[in-house]
């Protein structure tokens, strides 16, 4: 399964009903940055040894945009995952 494919799927159905579906960016180094950010943010939510979650940046032809998603399955299958509200991250899509 390519994870990027079936995140731009998702994003392209809900962007049917809503505008703005997930933060997105113009640039890749934007879209990095910014997802660096978050996935520093969840690690120190919602791990107890505080390590970054994993995520991806892609480019979604459709909007000519960057955008990136925070990899929560991975980070909740850690002994370390301390659990919490998982909209703690918002903005982002999550897989």
């Amino acid at each position: 399964m390519n994870i990027i494919d079936t995140l731009i799927a998702r994003i392209e159905e809900y962007r049917a009903t809503n505008k703005q579906p997930c933060k997105n960016y113009a640039t890749k180094e934007a879209a990095e940055k910014a997802l660096d950010a978050a996935s520093k943010r969840a690690g120190e939510y919602f791990d107890s040894d505080k390590q970054p979650a994993r995520y991806v940046v892609f480019f979604v032809p459709a909007w000519n945009r960057w955008v990136g998603a925070l990899d929560y399955s991975e980070m909740f299958r850690r002994k370390t995952c301390m659990g919490g509200y998982v909209g703690a991250i918002t903005g982002f899509f999550t897989y």
